[in-house]
């Protein structure tokens, strides 16, 4: 690791220990940390005049508030959702009866770790920048607070359109039927094609290098160092049936870090959602939508493909539908205007296998941080095993690296 990226990394955790002392010091100008405190008219009313997104500005003025009997479990953020009641004249704007309100946990470790790595802030940007000319559905944002350590996200609750068919943990272990893949994946092709070949400074503007989950100073020095930690507590877990063959090359891998990440955002790029696992898909009618952005990135779009089907999809049948998949998702891709070739896409899906393993692996290696997902989570591993043995990583590595 360079010296330039240990300077980084200090650098980042040092702010992320001013700021949060900053607004534990400051509760009177600091966005709070309490969801109750969040669901009061005397806060949401200034709180949408001063960062309500578009047209939401100007909400009319909310005269009631209160917090709903429903959570959505997040390792990061509290989920909440509102019941609003409001007062005065709506005018053009369909005031929403329910938000689904998001914002940081209450546990100092986790917000000190989001904040150096800043995936809130990169969620935040991407609602304002990239949200609105995204070609596929995303819950509409209302308003986005993002000041100090802390953040408020105030958003479409999908739950209240009966049109939308969200994921669960039992579908992601039984995998979707093939028409609904297919479906997936032609929202992802809607999602690169859209963005494909865009050059630097536009990305820089939309999503800049700080943020980037892989290729910001702060992330290309952090994630090996978190690689190699989770991949230790794994080894501790027999359940997850890793053999010192498996230990080897998961170390080649990430030695070689640096370099893998420089192949992996070869020009040309796209945005990627970074975390296209079945349950951050939903369906309306007969389109499909995404949500969750906190991992959106500059990368190649086969990337979203690969983390999709080998984490919803059993081994057996992603197995025996796997290049058929993979050749829709390129079709799909040519109908909105990109066409890139199978040969040079599959070796690009072989090797992005590994970060697909890689991210399981530490969100099992610190599991303090991953959702209650006893079942799943070691499913989704055992795909990864299946995916890397079935695509021969190793050899992808030898040829990449020339060993």
């Amino acid at each position: 690791m360079s010296l330039s990226n240990n300077l980084a990394v200090a650098r980042q955790l040092g702010k992320s220990m001013l700021l949060n002392g900053l607004d534990a010091l400051q509760p009177g100008t600091a966005l709070p940390l309490s969801d109750e405190l969040v669901a009061r008219p005397d806060f949401l009313n200034p709180l949408f005049s001063q960062y309500g997104l578009g047209e939401y500005r100007t909400l009319p003025g909310i005269s009631s508030a209160r917090l709903l009997d429903i959570q959505s479990i997040s390792s990061n953020c509290n989920n909440r959702v509102m019941a609003l009641e409001y007062s005065g004249d709506a005018g053009a704007i369909a005031p929403p009866a329910t938000m689904f309100l998001k914002m940081p946990v209450t546990s100092l470790t986790t917000r000190l770790f989001f904040n150096v790595i800043m995936s809130w802030q990169l969620e935040c940007q991407f609602y304002r920048n990239v949200a609105p000319r995204l070609p596929v559905r995303t819950p509409t944002a209302y308003a986005m607070a993002n000041k100090g350590s802390r953040f408020i996200m105030l958003m479409e609750n999908l739950h209240d359109d009966p049109t939308v068919v969200l994921h669960t943990n039992p579908e992601m272990m039984r995998g979707p039927s093939l028409d609904k893949t297919r479906k997936c994946l032609e929202t992802l092709a809607r999602i690169h094609a859209e963005f494909h070949g865009i050059g630097e400074a536009e990305r820089e503007q939309l999503l800049p290098t700080p943020l980037q989950p892989f290729t910001s100073p702060v992330m290309r020095a952090i994630t090996p160092m978190m690689a190699t930690l989770a991949l230790a507590n794994c080894q501790k877990q027999p359940r997850l049936q890793l053999t010192p063959a498996h230990v080897s090359l998961y170390k080649k891998a990430v030695h070689h870090w640096d370099t893998l990440v420089d192949w992996w955002t070869r020009e040309p790029l796209t945005l990627v959602h970074g975390d296209s696992h079945l349950g951050n898909h939903f369906l309306y009618g007969d389109d499909a939508g995404m949500l969750d952005w906190q991992a959106a990135q500059w990368a190649k779009g086969i990337r979203d493909v690969q983390y999709f089907l080998t984490d919803s999809l059993p081994a057996d049948i992603l197995a025996a539908n796997e290049e058929a998949l993979v050749t829709y998702y390129l079709a799909a891709l040519a109908d909105n205007g990109v066409k890139l070739g199978f040969d040079e896409t599959w070796h690009q899906y072989r090797g992005f296998s590994f970060q697909t393993w890689m991210t399981i692996i530490v969100s099992l290696g610190f599991g303090a941080m991953t959702e209650d997902m006893d079942e799943v989570m070691p499913e989704i591993h055992r795909r990864c095993i299946d995916s890397i043995e079935r695509l021969a990583l190793g050899e992808w590595l030898d040829e990449v690296l020339g060993a």
